[in-house]
Formats: structure tokens, C-alpha cells, sequence
């Protein structure tokens, strides 16, 4: 009877403050879980330099019809120009080709040809 006496008296000293390592670690504890999450500034907006322009239907010069030009990878110059590698458009009335020639050319939404 005396030990479980002096058992519970000193588990009651521990908790009381004698336990001053373990009260410590649990004020760390709820101190870590109520401090400000850090937060991250805004990112910098970053043009790419490549846009993907899908496929499009243009008016077909001499045939009245339309021709298909396949998506491509263009690269921006600028906010008015592109640089436009050669493209093949594909008439499907009779299958010819048009070859365009690679060079400097306005955005593709501004633009009637590849």
C-alpha cells in the first residue's frame, strides 16, 4: 500500500511540474499548431515563347474552296510576330498541296494564311 502511495505521489509531482520536459514538448506542440502558415509570394507570369496553333480551314487561293493547314509550333517574336515554320495546307476537293514558306508572319489569329 505505502509503494502504490508513493507511486501516485510522484506521478502527481510529475504533472504538477516536475515534469517540466514533457509539459515543454506539448507547449511546443500547440505552439507549432496555432502559428501563421507561411505563405509564397505571386509568381512572375512568363510568356512562352512557343504557341501551339491548332489545326485550321483557310479560304484555298484560285479554287473558292477550303484547305486544311495541320497544327504547328510557331515561335513569338513579339506581340506582333511569329515565326512560322514551312506548313503544308491540304486541299481535300482534289488533294493538292500548298507549300508555304518558313518566315516572319503576324500572331495566327490575326492572320488569313498559314
Amino acid at each position: 500500500m505505502r509503494g502504490a502511495t508513493l507511486l501516485a505521489g510522484g506521478l502527481l509531482i510529475l504533472q504538477v511540474g516536475g515534469g517540466t520536459g514533457v509539459t515543454r514538448a506539448v507547449d511546443q506542440i500547440n505552439a507549432a499548431s496555432r502559428a501563421p502558415v507561411p505563405t509564397v509570394g505571386p509568381r512572375e507570369v512568363v510568356r512562352p515563347d512557343m504557341v501551339w496553333v491548332p489545326d485550321r480551314w483557310l479560304p484555298a487561293p484560285g479554287t473558292g474552296g477550303t484547305a486544311l493547314v495541320p497544327g504547328h509550333w510557331e515561335r513569338r517574336i513579339s506581340d506582333r510576330e511569329s515565326s512560322t515554320p514551312p506548313l503544308t495546307a491540304v486541299n481535300p476537293a482534289d488533294g493538292s498541296l500548298r507549300v508555304f514558306p518558313a518566315g516572319v508572319t503576324p500572331p495566327a489569329e490575326e492572320r488569313r494564311e498559314p
